[in-house]
């Protein structure tokens, strides 16, 4: 298994998406479906954080579909982590993905790292976190 899933917050309003260094297609896939599980379990509006440092996977218009398919009423925003050297690049992807699947790409954020993504959510959606600062494990 090429990845990992879990409540970000004790709020349970994101969920962190992350590939670990084996990720492939099916992660993306296994990804999706638990996410959606998780989401579904909850009335309130819930944020994602997905961590694609770790996946070179490209994704194709079967796999957009696949993915609006699965977007759950209450899916937030979306804050993918890549490196900013990819940044422009998944971008310009996410324009085009919203022609395939505009619920699953309507509202995708790049930032570079977990504590940006966390950063983000605070600042723009209020998303509380504990007062210790969650850091990005080595």
């Amino acid at each position: 298994m090429g990845h990992k899933i879990s409540w970000d917050n004790e709020d349970k309003t994101v969920v962190l998406q992350q590939y670990t260094e084996e990720a492939s297609k099916d992660d993306l896939y296994h990804l999706a479906q638990e996410s959606a599980q998780m989401l579904n379990t909850i009335e309130h509006t819930v944020h994602l954080i997905i961590d694609e440092r770790n996946i070179k996977y490209l994704l194709n218009p079967a796999d957009m579909s696949y993915l609006e398919k699965l977007v759950p009423r209450n899916q937030g925003a979306v804050v993918v982590v890549v490196p900013v050297i990819k940044a422009g690049y998944k971008a310009s992807v996410q324009k085009l993905a919203q022609r395939v699947a505009p619920t699953a790409f309507a509202e995708a954020h790049f930032v570079e790292s977990l504590e940006e993504a966390r950063k983000f959510l605070q600042e723009s959606f209020g998303v509380r976190y504990p007062s210790w600062p969650l850091q990005e494990k080595p």
